[in-house]
């Protein structure tokens, strides 16, 4: 479905996507041996030559392929679909969104619900096995391939396994011939020559086995309830992605041969590339690459996936956890209905999505309101992987409150199918559409490699073919130039259905008394109770348009090489400009006001915490909601927070509504609403937070890293919930008032938009203001900041699995003033991932996905780390502890006495290559990027050396030499600085408790 249409439809699995989707986003198997032995010359893809190309297209073949034979929709004719004899398909598009750059996806049609029982976690597992050696790269060689040419491990290089899809993804950050012709072998390679050896299976059956441990929690066992209540006769509640225990530590090779070679086919392969390539090249090294590949087995017909027995009603399923949140989800099935994707289809879904959207706002508006009955609801009808229809009323709120919520939540859809919708809503709803379509159409020949690849993946999934923004603003228009609410009311009626005797699941902490029975009676109760014509809502316009004489520019400059404008006014509000081609109709904004999380202190560290709802409190004439309405068709921003040292937000519009952006980031600068229900809101997700500070291993650590790693500075700690119950808005204001009436200011604006026009709204608006402060201020005393001088390991406890628990090291390093320094921690953290990955999870199989990074403060002096972090097995925590130190001690080893035999260097050539390309791809592609130059232009006046920094580009990395990162090692990595932390299991731990540590420390931290 086109990107516009999908945006509110409700096309994915609700029911069994609300609490989670359950497709795994896996990271591939990680990275190989032996950096000299080079895919065999034979095995790449070889430049096709033009008589390969010529080969004759059979149109009708290509639209039957791709199932748009029949339907009257056109496909986007900037896009090439392809099939080739063997059945493999493939689309190709150009694209130079970001330039130079381009995106592989290749996506084999089968899941987890093709497995046999003995094969229960098979396609996951193979789908890890295609990066451990196929039969023309070597076990431990496909990952550095492709980051000796730019690609991340994790960023750029991927693969999922869900249902019923394997995919793999490349990122590509250059499009030399190198990288695409070895992308494209690598992808041949992993479609039918994953070699399954023995010895290598036993390797990767830990790094399972650590995704699966990881993956095993309380929402998981949520997740699994409510498939084996709502749809027990389907595959779907017995084939979960990430598989089976038994069958990860036990299936043989042949095996997974048998499932490889039956369902990685051509006929179920799907081949896209978006990016900036020669269409004809491309389509030509996919013909000579894949032409040859046969399936072994001929191509196997699907496996059913089962019954919903659509007849089934009034059962419902109790959940209980002490820290899952309370949602009842209710559901009724309907038999399946196909509707193939056609004009009169995408105009049936499209009214719906309106109808229902009215019916969200309506909700949403009940949850915002004070002593709202429930904190969230929502509603949608999809398919089951076309098993069946359902639909669906998902109600979340506050512990015990399930009846009320419930009830209130069924009133409104009640109301809704009975008595409709009003015209304001309508209108609104029509408004919003408008906007988004025409924008999509003012915004086309910009949009990134990503997007247009998921458009044609969904067609590959879905069918939904993928059309061009003007042809859908098209039918939008012929659509809305005709809808009326008595048109919605009945579209809705007759695809939601009435609620009568739905299933219902509920998780909840607690077991309701009367169990099951209860929520039967309760929600039985509720459909008695009467419904009222819903109100229609008065119009209201923006209040705040004026803020007086527009202010006058009393300085403005050019940053001539980096192409920046800086312009000051007379009131001392700064602003910096930078206009982009990258991408079309759309403009990014930066607000900066003095201040931020540097107004919190040690006597009031949770002076900025409400900033989190400082928008829902609306402004002194509108609610949230009355601007809601009030901006249906515009493109405006509603962010307001705080940052580490400023006030303000990083939000998009578009050129046409930059002006009224600025109306109303003004607005918020000096009207601020402060409405009390949005604390009451607040102080309704408190409950949940606060119970799941032990419930996991990585909640555990969450809760107590900020107090460990600052001796208990109250500022970075976790307060006890006490404290933000008794929060308000009246804390916020004085904390916050003086700094937004008078503290300085700083804009940036990035994008598409006209230098004058930019200026003359930001004069009329922030410009128009009183006089400003000159300067954002030092707090000098709010920015010290000190790495704890502790060194003993401290221990914390959850209430998770037993076999959970996380190991973590920390090592205290510097700030990031000096840009040389910066880079070599930042390189260095970068080689550090790279061993930490190959030993703990190539070599010991004992985590999924270790994690090293390096994070050094803009704001505070003196304060960085180095940090360390991996979940593992109970039983590994101390071989993996080792295994890290001895890590860190080989590179941080003392430099050999002179006249003594030096040894091998710990950093190898390969290593190091791996970790510095992606970087510098990364930073190569970031002069191309909007979000990139905001980074930049957002503190252009106040903050010059994000300047220098960005004109050296790679400039920096490439400087650096191993000796360079050991240096630095000695410095910081010695195994004797670190901060050991571990989170161990304890089914009595107390989120208040720290085990084995010298000195107490407190759970304080903030809910944000």
């Amino acid at each position: 479905m086109d990107r516009g249409e999908r945006l509110s439809y409700r096309t994915g699995r609700s029911l069994l996507a609300w609490l989670a989707a359950a497709a795994i986003a896996l990271s591939p198997a990680t990275a190989f041996a032996d950096p000299d032995t080079p895919p065999p010359p034979s095995a790449r893809p070889e430049q096709a030559d033009a008589a390969v190309s010529a080969l004759p297209r059979d149109e009708a073949a290509i639209a039957a392929a791709w199932d748009y034979a029949a339907s009257d929709l056109t496909p986007d004719p900037a896009i090439r679909f392809g099939v080739l004899p063997n059945g493999m398909r493939y689309a190709i598009r150009k694209n130079a969104t970001p330039p130079g750059t381009a995106v592989m996806r290749m996506l084999i049609g089968v899941g987890s619900t093709a497995e046999a029982e003995d094969e229960r976690g098979l396609a996951h597992f193979i789908e890890h096995m295609a990066f451990n050696g196929t039969t023309n790269v070597p076990e431990g060689e496909m990952v550095k391939i492709l980051e000796r040419l730019g690609l991340a491990f994790g960023a750029d290089t991927n693969a999922f396994t869900s249902y019923d899809q394997t995919g793999y993804t490349l990122d590509l950050p250059n499009v030399h011939a190198e990288t695409i012709d070895t992308a494209l072998y690598l992808l041949r390679e992993t479609a039918s020559e994953i070699s399954f050896d023995p010895q290598a299976i036993e390797r990767e059956r830990g790094v399972i086995l650590s995704e699966l441990r990881t993956r095993a929690n309380y929402a998981q066992r949520n997740r699994e309830s409510l498939f084996a209540f709502s749809v027990p006769d389907t595959r779907l509640a017995t084939r979960s992605p990430i598989g089976d225990r038994q069958v990860i530590e036990t299936a043989p090779a042949e095996r997974f041969r048998s499932f490889y070679d039956r369902y990685y086919t051509p006929g179920r392969t799907t081949l896209v590339i978006v990016g900036d390539i020669d269409v004809a090249a491309i389509e030509a090294k996919i013909i000579a690459g894949f032409g040859n590949w046969q399936a072994k087995q001929g191509e196997a017909p699907d496996v059913p996936l089962g019954q919903i027995d659509v007849a089934r009603t009034d059962e419902a399923n109790i959940f209980a956890h002490p820290a899952i949140d309370e949602v009842a989800t209710v559901v009724r099935f309907s038999p399946y209905v196909e509707e193939r994707d056609s004009r009169a289809a995408r105009r049936a879904k499209l009214t719906r999505a309106i109808g229902y959207n009215i019916v969200g706002r309506r909700l949403g508006r009940i949850a915002r309101q004070e002593n709202a009955p429930f904190v969230g609801a929502s509603i949608g009808r999809s398919d089951v992987y076309k098993i069946a229809n359902q639909s669906v009323l998902n109600v979340a709120t506050r512990d015990g409150e399930w009846q009320r919520g419930l009830a209130a939540a069924e009133r409104e859809v009640r109301a809704a199918l009975r008595y409709g919708f009003t015209d304001s809503e309508l209108a609104e709803q029509l408004a919003n559409f408008t906007t988004g379509y025409e924008n999509a159409v003012l915004g086309q020949e910009t949009r990134d490699n990503d997007q247009l690849a998921d458009q044609i993946l969904t067609m590959a999934k879905d069918g939904m073919i993928a059309t061009t923004p003007e042809s859908q603003l098209e039918r939008f228009i012929a659509l809305r130039d005709s809808l009326t609410t008595k048109m919605l009311r009945k579209a809705i009626r007759e695809d939601f259905g009435p609620l009568d005797k739905p299933l219902i699941h509920l998780s909840t902490k607690v077991d309701p008394a009367g169990g099951a029975r209860a929520i039967r009676t309760a929600f039985a109760d509720a459909r008695k109770a009467r419904v009222d014509r819903p109100k229609a809502r008065a119009a209201q316009a923006f209040a705040y348009q004026d803020f007086g004489t527009p202010g006058t520019v009393a300085q403005d400059k050019a940053i001539g090489d980096l192409g920046i404008r800086t312009i000051r006014f007379a009131n001392n509000v700064r602003l910096n400009l930078k206009k982009t081609d990258f991408d079309k109709n759309r403009v990014l904004v930066s607000l900066r006001i003095d201040g931020g999380d540097l107004l919190a202190s040690r006597d009031n560290p949770e002076a900025t915490s409400l900033m989190n709802i400082f928008v829902r409190g609306g402004l002194e004439a509108h609610s949230l909601d009355d601007l809601y309405s009030i901006f249906a068709g515009r493109a405006v921003g509603l962010s307001f927070g705080s940052g580490e040292d400023y006030l303000g937000g990083y939000l998009a519009t578009t050129p046409d509504d930059l002006k009224l952006q600025m109306q109303v980031l003004t607005a918020f600068t000096r009207h601020p609403g402060y409405r009390s229900e949005a604390v009451n809101q607040y102080r309704s997700y408190l409950p949940n937070f606060y119970a799941r500070l032990n419930a996991t291993p990585e909640a555990a650590i969450g809760s107590h890293i900020g107090a460990i790693l600052s001796d208990n500075d109250p500022r970075f700690s976790l307060a006890d919930r006490a404290v933000f119950e008794k929060l308000t808005f009246d804390d916020l204001r004085a904390t916050i008032d003086d700094r937004l009436q008078h503290g300085a200011i700083e804009i940036g604006l990035v994008g598409d938009f006209d230098e004058d026009e930019a200026i003359a709204a930001v004069a009329a608006t922030f410009g128009a203001l009183p006089e400003r402060e000159a300067e954002f201020r030092d707090y000098d005393e709010a920015r010290a900041r000190r790495f704890t001088d502790n060194r003993s390991p401290r221990v914390l406890h959850h209430k998770g699995e037993a076999d959970q628990a996380i190991v973590e090291f920390y090592w205290p390093t510097t700030d990031d003033r000096d840009y040389r320094q910066d880079v070599r921690l930042r390189l260095l953290a970068g080689l550090l991932q790279i061993k930490v990955t190959d030993e703990l999870r190539e070599k010991l199989g004992a985590s999924y996905s270790p994690v090293a990074r390096s994070f050094t403060s803009s704001i505070y002096p003196g304060y960085g780390y180095i940090q360390i972090s991996t979940n593992v097995a109970s039983a590994d925590v101390e071989r993996v502890a080792d295994a890290i130190r001895q890590i860190a001690a080989e590179l941080s080893a003392p430099v050999p006495v002179a006249g003594a035999a030096a040894p091998p260097s710990p950093i190898a050539a390969d290593e190091l290559a791996r970790a510095r390309t992606p970087i510098l791809e990364t930073i190569a592609n970031s002069v191309k990027d909007n979000t990139a130059w905001l980074g930049i232009v957002d503190a252009a006046q106040t903050k010059p050396a994000k300047l220098d920094r960005f004109r050296s580009g790679g400039t920096a990395f490439g400087t650096v030499s191993a000796d360079d990162l050991l240096d630095l090692a000695r410095t910081y990595l010695p195994p004797e600085r670190a901060v050991l932390v571990q989170s161990l299991y304890d089914e009595k731990a107390d989120p208040g408790q720290l085990a084995s540590a010298p000195a107490p420390i407190t759970t304080h931290s903030a809910p944000r």
